[in-house]
């Protein structure tokens, strides 16, 4: 991962972290889906998002979340390695608002043509 990648990866999950922290957990869950977009073609990275989306939803107790969020998150790993350069980039979530989440952000998408 590109280091200026990174950096924006690693400033959407202390946005969601003090998000979380105030409660506001749409803003988290948008920081999480940034991240994941950022973070969704390495393997570790991608990892971390969706673990962080899984512990977001168990604090929630949002059950369709925790259970969308358990097989994404232990495949994470193995199938970014096998297939993170070709996949249409998400936002992640188990049950994602079409409608609101069905395009990558122009700044993500330019941070990633870089």
């Amino acid at each position: 991962m590109k280091a200026i990648i990174r950096q924006h990866f690693e400033s959407e999950l202390a946005r969601a972290k003090s998000a979380t922290a105030a409660q506001n957990f749409e803003a988290a869950w948008t920081a999480l889906q940034r991240a994941h977009m950022l973070g969704q073609r390495d393997a570790i990275a991608h990892t971390i998002a969706h673990w962080h989306m899984l512990t977001l939803a168990w604090r929630q107790q949002d059950l369709k979340e925790i259970k969308g969020h358990i097989i994404p998150t232990l495949l994470a790993f193995p199938l970014t390695l096998l297939f993170g350069q070709i996949r249409q980039l998400r936002g992640g979530k188990a049950n994602p608002n079409y409608a609101d989440n069905s395009s990558t952000p122009e700044d993500i998408q330019q941070l990633l043509q870089q």
